[in-house]
């Protein structure tokens, strides 16, 4: 079955919202004051002490914090030259199943792996999936990175500064404190990551200020940046949860592409 147009515009699409934008300014990038959108209902935490946070542990403990939780899900929003995206990824830490959708301007995409299989439900599968494990069929892949603690492992030995901003603030029915976090650009190993908003690390400024939510048991819950006038939203929600990430049954799937 021949590739449709609205496939493979989603494919580029997909790899422009993640991997390109306009030209970053000089000087430093702050993260303009914005409320902390609603998503999935994160549950609340119990009653302890949050270990400090400083340029030298935040990356750390923030790290640590999420892959203790086994299994998450991680929301990347963003709006820039190709219009908006948006990237749900729910993963499983210990097993690496994951759900990935995508959604662009084109149209959006599903894609599924489990146990070493890969589903994908695309333009051209007639809201079915398709087992693509071989990776031959020719549908619109994702760009997207599944690895939910790869933006902070992206900022290690670069971040200057933390310091909160302000007082605590309510992100989907859990208090967590805002903090300012300066990032180094030149300390950067391979660039700013998902936060860059695809500016490029040879276009990033000297520094680049991020806001980072984080709640009472140092859970990251939810992260902005604006760099040369591209906002990033990550939310990180269903700590610990089931996320119920299966094969397609039976009566999803389709050979529509067999052959083609």
């Amino acid at each position: 079955m021949r590739t449709t147009r609205l496939t493979r515009a989603l494919t580029t699409t997909l790899v422009v919202a993640t991997t390109a934008a306009g030209c970053a300014a000089g000087g430093e990038a702050t993260q303009a004051d914005r409320t902390p959108a609603a998503t999935t209902a994160a549950p609340q935490p119990t009653a302890t002490t949050a270990e400090a946070l400083t340029p030298d542990t935040l990356v750390t403990t923030l790290s640590d914090v999420m892959l203790a939780a086994r299994s998450l899900t991680w929301t990347t929003s963003t709006n820039g030259a190709s219009g908006p995206t948006a990237n749900v990824v729910d993963v499983d830490l210990v097993n690496s199943n994951n759900r990935v959708r995508v959604t662009v301007p084109e149209g959006s995409v599903e894609v599924r792996s489990v146990d070493g299989r890969r589903f994908v439900k695309a333009p051209g599968t007639k809201g079915k999936f398709y087992d693509d494990t071989l990776g031959t069929s020719g549908l619109a892949q994702p760009s997207v990175g599944v690895d939910p603690v790869r933006p902070l492992r992206a900022l290690y030995g670069a971040v200057i500064a933390v310091r909160p901003a302000g007082t605590p603030a309510d992100v989907n029915g859990t208090s967590a404190q805002p903090y300012e976090v300066v990032v180094a650009t030149s300390r950067l190993t391979d660039g700013l990551g998902d936060l860059a908003g695809g500016v490029a690390a040879d276009q990033l400024p000297p520094t680049v200020t991020l806001t980072f939510w984080v709640d009472q048991e140092n859970r990251l819950l939810l992260a902005q940046s604006n760099v040369a006038g591209t906002p990033v939203e990550m939310a990180y929600t269903n700590w610990g949860a089931d996320l119920g990430i299966t094969a397609p049954a039976e009566q999803e799937l389709t050979n529509v592409l067999a052959g083609a």
